[in-house]
């Protein structure tokens, strides 16, 4: 039988690693409980503008609502937190983020404390081993052929599949995303892009198209269509996903399977795009969507509809490994975004990450307790840390 556990005290890192131009900023929560057992979860945060933010929600959570709670009553935190911030019925990154971190942060203490991976707690193992997409290898590439030949080298790497934005341009060293309505210059650089990639790799290998809801929905839908003939895996976010009804134009018109989800969150966010069909693939975030207890329930009601799940991953190793226990226990789940070229520090934040574990596109899912991986507490304390007691 196991004790009853309390949360002692909380830490948070708010790390920063050079990406060179980008900003790289993981923000990672360790909550203590009096048994010596912690546990770690992510907000994804990490890019963009956010990241401090992020670090405020999660000081304001854990000083209302963690310090001397128990750890198991993972539902009920959630609950509370949705209903007693006022803020988070309104939604959000930062508070939903903040909310997904800690939620990630109990399973592994309750994963650890039983002795079991989280999927084993969330109803056992669907799958064996995870299929993965190769994301973050093309930055700084600006021609066609420097496209195709990068991609044949993530190829040689083993990946099967990979994922990339082809509209963005470098202009005097500062890359930029594409206006609403796409020049025409842009637009046939782009398709470049992407046959020059898809000629490279040969029809076995999966490319996925990203737009990260730049394009108005002609645009979207005139190059939807250019695509159509290079067989891409999906067409992601070709609009803002705040609009559901441009997305849903552009899925009636393009010939893709159509994904977005990275800036939607909790089940009220991905209703609509439900309960109307409009996604093929939904991508909810756990580090920002209510993580693994509300990214479960968006994944069972996607399920009703037939509609598949591949979680949207851009974070530290602490963000993949939440995503992997959550991918294990869906059925529903299609593929992993999976970014295997990031700097030496970024993997360091924990002691043995699980990006490098990948073997020829597939991960083997791990047996390891909670969340399956140990947070680095050398390299994390070099960042700046809150602590709350």
């Amino acid at each position: 039988m196991v004790n009853v556990l309390k949360i002692t005290d909380v830490e948070i890192y708010a790390t920063k690693i050079d990406l060179g131009k980008l900003g790289w900023h993981p923000v990672i929560i360790r909550i203590n409980t009096d048994e010596g057992i912690y546990g770690a979860g992510e907000i994804g945060l990490a890019y963009g503008v956010g990241a401090a933010a992020g670090v405020g929600m999660l000081r304001n959570l854990a000083e209302n609502f963690l310090i001397g709670a128990d750890p198991f009553q993972i539902e009920h935190l959630w609950d509370t937190m949705y209903t007693k911030t006022f803020w988070a019925q309104g939604g959000g990154p930062v508070v939903f983020g903040g909310m997904s971190a800690i939620d990630e942060a109990l399973w592994d203490i309750k994963g650890k404390a039983l002795g079991l991976p989280v999927y084993e707690l969330l109803g056992g193992r669907c799958w064996d081993k995870l299929r993965l997409y190769a994301n973050g290898w093309y930055e700084g590439l600006e021609t066609p052929e420097e496209f195709a030949e990068k991609a044949k080298q993530v190829v040689a790497d083993g990946y099967t599949a990979l994922k990339f934005d082809p509209f963005g341009a470098v202009s005097k060293g500062v890359w930029s995303f594409p206006s609403r309505v796409l020049e025409r210059e842009r637009a046939d650089l782009a398709f470049e892009r992407v046959k020059a990639v898809r000629d490279a790799v040969g029809s076995k290998v999966e490319i996925l198209i990203e737009v990260h809801g730049n394009l108005g929905t002609t645009s979207a839908i005139q190059m939807g269509k250019r695509f159509e003939e290079l067989d891409p895996f999906f067409y992601e976010e070709p609009v803002d996903a705040l609009n559901v009804e441009a997305m849903k134009k552009v899925a009636q018109n393009v010939d893709i399977p159509i994904a977005a989800g990275e800036r939607l969150y909790t089940r009220y966010g991905f209703r609509q795009y439900i309960e109307d069909q409009v996604l093929d693939i939904i991508q909810p975030d756990l580090g920002l969507a209510g993580g693994i207890t509300e990214v479960k329930k968006i994944a069972s009601y996607a399920e009703t509809y037939s509609i598949s799940v591949q979680p949207h991953n851009c974070g530290s190793p602490v963000g993949t490994a939440a995503a992997v226990q959550l991918d294990t226990c869906i059925t529903n789940f299609i593929i992993q975004e999976w970014f295997p070229y990031m700097p030496k520090a970024h993997y360091e934040l924990v002691k043995k990450d699980l990006e490098h574990q990948a073997v020829n596109s597939y991960l083997e899912v791990p047996r390891t307790p909670g969340l399956g991986i140990e947070l680095n507490e050398e390299a994390l304390s070099q960042y700046e840390q809150v602590q709350i007691s």
